[in-house]
């Protein structure tokens, strides 16, 4: 017969370890276990990102490159040519995903655009699909190729809000691997999906940093449009693209794609879903977005508010 003495000792020990290493875990191996520095090499003319969940200061502004520029067509360019510039300061790029991101377009014939979650991407597809179908555009010479991108930090939130109201259960399962017994906060969202996917090097489009779905330093792309802008840049657009009744059919589209908190005129507080995160969460998707905020001039941290 087994001495349950020993039974008891051996329970207890194996409660002990597991303990030990759940708070092995906690202290250090959720950090990445490469971090994204290995694949990005940055010159000494690159600029060093640090996060901080402290509160916003006066001085503490995100200027946008359109803010107070009604010339479009110069934003357009010089935002191109400002990302090209810094691209040329990354070397040795490689994949850091397990699997890379794969590149998923839409076009109308004269425009070609590029996916980004959580970006305007269904406004998009819906809009060249309502191109190709009513405007009598002429056959172009060629095709203009864009992609979107979006304050990352806002973005984040977009994608908790857009998938976790409704239907979480089937999001977190999709998105996160993994099951939740009640619909999970956004702390809870980025560390147990995020931050962890990140860790093994997985990721789930609607967070993929933008500069990495559409290859913005490799792709040879004509436009980048910013979210923040997109009705005075979409319009733009389109107009050079010699899309007829471009206006009409900005409008319609913008109407049926418009999120339900817009259509009450509800505004998010992006920066209180932050507020309950810890220094280290924020540092990390600091560096996660490192590449979105260089690139496209986002703000370092998500308590730095626009210039109104």
């Amino acid at each position: 017969m087994v001495d349950s003495g020993r039974i008891i000792k051996t329970f207890v020990i194996s409660v002990l370890v597991c303990i030990l290493l759940f708070l092995i875990y906690q202290t250090s191996s959720y950090y990445p276990r490469n971090s994204i520095s290995e694949y990005y090499v940055l010159n000494k003319d690159s600029v060093e990102y640090k996060g901080s969940n402290k509160q916003n200061t006066e001085e503490e502004l995100w200027v946008p490159d359109w803010y107070n520029h009604t010339d479009v067509g110069g934003v357009l360019r010089r935002r191109l040519q400002t990302v090209r510039e810094k691209c040329t300061k990354y070397t040795g790029y490689r994949n850091q995903w397990k699997d890379k991101p794969r590149i998923k377009q839409a076009s109308s014939g004269s425009i070609k655009y590029c996916y980004t979650a959580k970006a305007g991407s269904t406004f998009w597809n819906n809009l060249l699909q309502a191109v190709r179908k009513t405007s009598k555009t002429p056959a172009a010479n060629r095709t203009v190729k864009l992609t979107t991108v979006r304050n990352p930090w806002h973005r984040l939130v977009s994608t908790y809000i857009h998938k976790f109201s409704t239907k979480w259960r089937s999001h977190a399962q999709n998105m996160c691997h993994k099951r939740f017994f009640k619909r999970p906060s956004f702390r809870k969202f980025v560390k147990d999906c995020v931050l962890s996917r990140w860790m093994i090097h997985e990721y789930n489009t609607h967070w993929l940093p933008a500069a990495e779905r559409c290859d913005v330093c490799t792709g040879n792309l004509d436009f980048i449009v910013a979210v923040e802008n997109m009705k005075d840049e979409a319009m733009y657009i389109l107009e050079n693209s010699s899309v007829s009744s471009y206006e009409k059919i900005y409008n319609g589209i913008r109407q049926s794609t418009i999120r339900l908190n817009e259509k009450k005129k509800k505004s998010t507080n992006y920066q209180d879903y932050y507020k309950d995160l810890d220094e280290k969460d924020i540092q990390m998707l600091t560096e996660l977005y490192s590449f979105d905020i260089y690139l496209f001039s986002y703000p370092e941290s998500p308590f730095i508010f626009q210039v109104k």
